[in-house]
C-alpha cells in the first residue's frame, strides 16, 4: 500500500509475515537505512528521522507486524534478526545502514555480528549486549506485562501508556501518544512478553568484536530504561565503536530530541 509517507510492504517467512514501510529517494549511492523499533515502541518511532533522511531510502521495520501470523517461530531477538535479514534479502539490500533502539538494538547486535559484511555503519541506540542491570522501576514495569500475558490476559491500556511513558524525557502530544500506545495494544501481548523474556537470557557480549562495522552507541541523560554503563561497555565490546550522550534526552531520542538524534546519526553515516 502506497501513502502519503511512503510505501508499505511485507515478506513472507514461514508462519507469519513482516511489513515495513519505505521511504526516501530511491537514486543516490547512499547505503540503505534499516530502522529497528524498541518494544513498547513502534514503527512510527522513526516518523522525524525518515522526514530528516528524506534524500535516503529508509525501510523502518513494524516487528509486531509479526504476530498477525503464527509468530511461535519469531518471539525472540534471534528471530527477529532472522526476520531483518529476509526483508534485507527481499528488497535485495546487499549491505545497509542500520539503527537498532532498545530492543531493535539488540537485534541490530546480533544481525551485525552475525553477517558483518552486510552492515556498512551501525547506530545502537539506548540499548546494550545484555539486559540485566536495566532500572528496576522500568524493569518492574516490563514484569507487570509479562505476568498478565503469562495469565492469558491483556495488559491494562494504562499499563501500556505508563511503559511507553517512560521511553522519553518529555511526553508527545496527545496523537502522537495515542498512535503509539494504539500500535502496542493491537499486538498479541503474548508475542510481546515472549521476546521481551527471550531477551531477558541473552548475553551477546562475546560476539561483539564480530561486529566489524563503525558503530556509534548513543543513550539520553535521561534514559530510564539503560545506564550509562550498558552504553560505556558495549562500546568498549565493539571495535570500531564510540559512544555519546544526548543530554536531556531518553530512552528513544529519535522521538524526543529527533532533530539533534538525527545530526549525531548523519555525521556517523557520512
Amino acid at each position: 500500500m502506497i501513502t502519503d509517507r511512503g510505501e508499505d510492504r511485507k515478506v513472507a517467512l514461514e508462519g507469519a509475515s513482516l511489513s515495513y514501510r519505505v521511504t526516501g529517494s530511491q537514486t543516490g549511492t547512499e547505503s540503505a537505512l534499516v530502522l529497528l523499533h524498541p518494544w513498547f515502541g513502534c514503527r512510527q518511532f522513526w516518523d522525524h528521522t525518515v522526514t530528516d533522511f528524506g534524500d535516503r531510502r529508509c525501510y523502518a521495520v513494524d516487528f509486531y507486524s509479526l504476530a498477525a501470523g503464527d509468530w511461535t517461530g519469531w518471539a525472540g531477538p534471534e528471530q527477529l534478526a532472522k526476520a531483518v535479514l529476509a526483508m534485507m534479502d527481499h528488497e535485495h539490500l546487499e549491505r545497509v545502514d542500520l539503527v537498532g533502539n532498545s530492543v531493535g538494538g539488540i537485534v541490530a547486535q546480533i544481525l551485525a555480528a552475525a553477517h558483518p559484511g552486510r552492515v556498512r555503519r551501525l547506530v545502537l541506540v539506548g540499548t546494550g549486549a545484555r539486559t540485566s542491570g536495566v532500572h528496576p522501576t522500568f524493569a518492574q514495569a516490563v514484569d507487570t506485562w509479562i505476568a498478565a500475558a503469562d495469565k492469558g490476559t491483556t495488559p491494562p491500556r494504562e499499563t501500556a501508556e505508563t511503559t511507553i511513558a517512560m521511553l522519553f524525557s518529555t511526553d508527545p502530544d496527545e496523537p502522537t501518544r495515542q498512535t503509539f500506545t494504539d500500535a502496542v495494544m493491537e499486538t498479541d501481548p503474548a508475542f510481546i512478553a515472549a521476546v521481551l523474556t527471550s531477551a531477558r537470557h541473552l548475553d551477546l557480549t562475546d560476539r561483539l568484536h564480530r561486529i566489524t562495522a563503525p558503530t556509534l552507541v548513543l543513550r539520553g541523560t535521561e534514559d530510564r530504561a539503560r545506564t550509562a554503563e550498558h552504553a560505556a561497555r558495549l562500546a568498549a565490546g565493539i571495535p570500531q565503536a564510540r559512544w555519546q550522550e544526548i543530554p536531556e534526552a531518553g530512552h528513544s531520542p529519535m522521538v524526543d530530541h529527533p532533530a539533534e538524534f538525527s545530526r549525531l546519526t548523519s555525521a556517523h553515516l557520512s
